[in-house]
């Protein structure tokens, strides 16, 4: 093989190596459950189940951002910020698990998971 083959494999190798490490650091994000707890994580990704507010929803379809309010079982609320569609299904949810980074009283989330109600739970 010639040289220009062996850096190609070289970066190949790199770069798996790096999306690996990307991969293990997301694995090893916390679930929190208290907006307090959210707000003292500020070096890294938190995961944050909380009630919907759906009341304090907003979503801005030319900038495409969504902007909601989750609740805490203490009764504290945090701003959630998702750039991106809204989920399908988001306006019926209950809960929404969301992933991101704190910043002040606010989350930047860069995925959102939606609790909601099976079509075919047994009345």
């Amino acid at each position: 093989m010639n040289r220009t083959a062996y850096i190609l494999a070289a970066l190949a190798i790199g770069g798996f190596a790096v999306l690996g490490m990307l991969e293990l650091i997301s694995i090893q994000t916390p679930y929190l459950r208290f907006v307090s707890e959210v707000r003292s994580v500020t070096d890294r990704p938190v995961w944050f189940i909380g009630d919907i507010v759906h009341e304090r929803t907003r979503y801005d379809i030319s900038a495409d951002e969504l902007t909601f309010v989750l609740r805490d079982s203490k009764d504290e609320t945090i701003v959630v910020r998702y750039k991106g569609l809204k989920p399908a299904g988001f306006d019926k949810a209950r809960k929404a698990l969301v992933r991101g980074n704190c910043y002040g009283n606010e989350i930047s989330a860069h995925q959102i998971i939606l609790d909601q109600e099976s079509p075919y739970k047994k009345q």
